[in-house]
């Protein structure tokens, strides 16, 4: 494969992700021979010269780039190529919070201490009078010395947008933006201090708050900044409170905020934490939040595990309170059986219950309900000991909604997600990843392989679905299964590529 150069200068190698605002690429910088994180901003024209929107990104990617701090990834360079912005940032391995929330329960101290970290970091972009736009799990990294970066600044997210009513290329990460910039106002340091409210939330309790099945239930959520109750009660969640006020001028500031969480860095330790079950209800509730009389609920532990204790890092032990401060009172005891399927019999909701039968050996409807009522990362687990039986699983997923069963797909391993939906109706399969993640569609399609299912399914994206998902799918599976299409789209599909995927598929369709 020829790599794609940018400028002469900066090969692309990989691509490490992507979103509404660009691709970031892992390239090699020939000249300093370093690795670097290479973004390709995407501008959309909306109402504005798009000359005048390059000029602008590029005037905020050299503001940004005056800020040294430890905690904010440097920013090397910016520049225009091939008619886009670039920006060239320090590449930094390690892990997102993101993915240590999924894998693990963190402290409350180890929260403060990322907390902490993060707030220093964007100190020190408000003084710069820049905004970071995106401050989410994601974008927050823990490289392996324990040191906190926060990346991947918003720069093509310029002031004065005019939020979800210009475009709906933020709808990627609406569920952490700050009532202020949904309504169209416009966004300032309290803005930011919100999206690391929610960040902290999601650390503490496992989901995110505001998220919801729908777009349009997400912005609602954000704008109402109806606050579910705190499972861990304690001084973190008091601070996070604060700061997910929904009027920014009586927000949490930095300094109060830096304040508490010194103070829960330096608390005295305490017992840890027995973390209770999560569980999405229906209606974007969880057990502990606020039900229609208020109540707590018992739930489901993510992943059919049983309690968890909280991880003591070497920046503090436990986390807030006693066990019986962080469980509802109500709340299952759980057991695992070998297979890892739940064996809780609920209370509350539930009614009593008995759920210790395997998913399958119950009826398709109340399986599903289940399913559904379980968060999604613990049902993507539940459908992945399912997949033994695929026609029987794919029997169940296809009673969810097809948004619910993309979030589902999501947490499920690509070999079995794969089996799952080359079990269903193509019809049903499509509707279902139609609404999954670019890259959780691709890789299934990826582990299906050319059959005839894969191709029916890329035959029913739009093109502009299946020009973004293909870009994940190795260029040797693409032309094997665009040269097994019978839309007439191939080419149309090949030239919506990347530069460098198309110099493959090219190479590649040559030796054929």
């Amino acid at each position: 494969m020829t790599a794609r150069i940018v400028r002469g200068r900066y090969e692309l190698r990989s691509r490490l992700g992507r979103g509404g605002m660009g691709t970031v690429w892992l390239a090699w910088d020939r000249t300093l021979r370093r690795s670097v994180a290479l973004k390709e901003v995407v501008l959309a024209a909306y109402g504005e010269d798009m000359a005048v929107r390059r000029e602008r990104a590029l005037r905020e990617a050299r503001a940004a780039a005056r800020i040294s701090h430890p905690a904010v990834v440097d920013i090397y360079d910016a520049f225009m190529d091939d008619g886009s912005p670039w920006i060239v940032m320090a590449y930094i391995e390690g892990t997102s919070l993101d993915r240590r929330i999924e894998r693990q329960t963190l402290s409350e101290q180890e929260i403060a201490r990322v907390g902490r970290d993060v707030l220093a970091g964007l100190a020190a972009v408000h003084q710069a009078q820049v905004l970071h736009r995106d401050v989410k799990p994601a974008n927050i990294i823990v490289d392996p010395g324990d040191r906190v970066f926060l990346v991947d600044f918003g720069i093509a997210r310029i002031s004065g947008e005019r939020g979800l009513t210009s475009t709906n290329m933020l709808l990627g990460t609406v569920e952490f933006m700050a009532p202020e910039r949904i309504d169209g106002h416009a966004a300032g340091p309290a803005s930011d201090l919100w999206s690391l409210g929610v960040t902290l939330f999601c650390a503490l309790e496992g989901y995110s708050p505001f998220l919801r099945d729908r777009p349009l239930e997400t912005v609602r959520a954000v704008a109402a900044g109806r606050l579910p109750r705190f499972r861990r009660p304690g001084p973190l969640g008091d601070a996070i409170a604060g700061l997910l006020v929904t009027d920014p001028a009586g927000r949490m500031g930095a300094s109060e905020l830096g304040r508490r969480l010194d103070g829960i860095l330096t608390s005295v330790s305490r017992p840890p934490v027995v973390r209770g079950p999560i569980c999405h209800l229906p209606g974007g509730r969880v057990p502990g939040g606020p039900g229609p009389e208020g109540r707590r609920g018992g739930g489901q532990a993510p992943g059919g595990r049983g309690p968890e204790r909280s991880a003591a890092s070497g920046h503090g032990a436990g986390g807030p309170g006693s066990p019986s401060d962080a469980v509802p009172s109500d709340a299952s005891r759980e057991t695992v059986r070998k297979d890892g399927r739940d064996d809780a019999r609920k209370n509350g909701r539930e009614g009593g219950r008995e759920r210790d039968r395997p998913l399958l050996e119950q009826p398709r409807q109340e399986a599903a309900e289940l399913l559904a009522s379980t968060d999604p990362r613990a049902a993507g687990r539940l459908m992945d000991g399912m997949a033994g039986d695929p026609a029987a699983a794919a029997e169940v997923l296809a009673l969810l909604p097809p948004p619910r069963a993309a979030r589902v797909v999501d947490h499920m391993s690509p070999d079995r997600a794969a089996k799952v939906v080359g079990a269903m109706p193509p019809s049903r399969s499509a509707s279902i990843l139609a609404h999954t993640d670019d890259r959780v569609t691709a890789a299934v399609l990826g582990a299906l392989g050319v059959v005839p299912a894969a191709v029916r399914l890329v035959e029913a994206m739009t093109v502009r679905r299946a020009c973004r998902v293909l870009g994940y799918v190795p260029p040797a599976v693409v032309v094997a299964l665009l040269s097994a299409t019978s839309d007439g789209r191939a080419d149309r599909l090949v030239s919506g590529l990347s530069r460098a995927v198309r110099d493959e598929i090219t190479r590649l369709s040559g030796q054929a």
